[in-house]
């Protein structure tokens, strides 16, 4: 059986080795937070023939648009992140208006990120884990969900691609 070994140390090197243990905390904490955070770039302004912001509606009254583009994002969660990209996150905030008089499963909305032409398609656990994902939704009510593409480091995502249940809006494709 093996033997537990203990050591005790003197209270001097105690008290400096608290110094340094805080101080490792300390900027242990600091580089934990940027990594949570990754190297994440502020939105660029959508190009001129964007339709980023643009409202696409149905005709039964419900209107989905596409938000904004925020990539370089490392990983998602609260205190720590619960999921972590393999490359980079890309997200897509998509905003969604019910304006008719019956809850709409918000699950029948396709979305594909494309970039170089190449389909990426959104990380369900990941934007669960961030606002709780794209459910049912209420008559008049509306909802902004962040959805999330992991990608290549190297690559942005260039634009979306929405397909829908709703009469008037079946298709359409917003560039970033």
């Amino acid at each position: 059986m093996p033997k537990h070994v203990t050591a005790r140390m003197s209270r001097a090197w105690v008290r400096s080795g608290r110094s340094v243990a805080v101080a490792l905390a300390v900027a242990g904490l600091g580089v934990s937070l940027v990594g949570c955070a990754g190297d994440a770039a502020p939105p660029s302004a959508p190009a001129a023939n964007s339709d980023v912001g643009k409202a696409f509606a149905s005709e039964d009254g419900v209107a989905v648009s596409v938000t904004r583009r925020i990539c370089g994002i490392s990983g998602v969660g609260e205190d720590k992140p619960e999921f972590t990209a393999v490359g980079q996150y890309c997200t897509v905030g998509v905003n969604v208006e019910n304006g008719t008089d019956e809850t709409i499963d918000l699950a029948q909305l396709k979305v594909k990120g494309l970039a170089s032409d190449v389909e990426y398609f959104p990380d369900y656990w990941a934007g669960t884990a961030a606002d709780g994902g794209m459910q049912a939704l209420d008559a008049g009510e509306s909802v902004e969900s962040t959805l999330f593409f992991d990608m290549p480091k190297d690559q942005l995502l260039e634009r979306v691609e929405l397909t829908s249940p709703w009469s008037g809006i079946e298709s359409f494709e917003v560039s970033f």
